[in-house]
């Protein structure tokens, strides 16, 4: 039986091996929030778009210490091999239509379907769970998919 979260990336089957790094002061982490270097180079959790300084997703619940660099966290670095399941935004329910599309955060850890992203990082759908645990847990379902980094082509 699928375990069915909230919120947040929970990698399916064997996730990738963890990094540590130093965490901004007072944040409060759950596992699967998307952490991004808050540019000074410190995770955070800030995210509410896939940008350049994704850094991976949390492995662990952790609340960041009163200064900068005071707690570590582990964290499932960005790859583009580990399939995810992600609760999606919103109190629509997936469909089909969604597989094969590429989406961006809606909140740090979920997605949301209606906002399909053309290049960057995004999370590319490849199936979708919308038994009836999966809408129980979430009411819209579960987007099962991977990290992807879309380029444009120049002519």
């Amino acid at each position: 039986m699928r375990r069915y979260q909230a919120n947040g990336f929970i990698p399916i089957i064997a996730p990738p091996a963890r990094i540590t790094r130093q965490m901004a002061d007072s944040i409060v982490v759950v596992k699967g929030d998307v952490l991004i270097d808050d540019g000074s180079g410190y995770a955070t959790n800030t995210a509410v778009l896939f940008a350049a300084t994704v850094l991976g997703v949390a492995a662990i619940d952790k609340t960041g210490g009163a200064t900068d660099g005071a707690e570590s966290i582990e964290i499932y670095p960005l790859d583009f091999d580990t399939q995810y399941i992600v609760p999606v935004a919103g109190n629509t329910a997936i469909t089909r239509d969604a597989v094969g599309t590429y989406v961006d955060l809606e909140t740090n850890g979920t997605i949301d379907i209606t906002d399909e992203v053309t290049e960057g990082l995004s999370f590319f759908i490849e199936d979708i769970d919308i038994s009836t645990e999966a809408i129980a847990a979430n009411t819209a379902g579960y987007a099962i998919g991977r990290f992807r980094n879309l380029t444009t082509q120049s002519s």
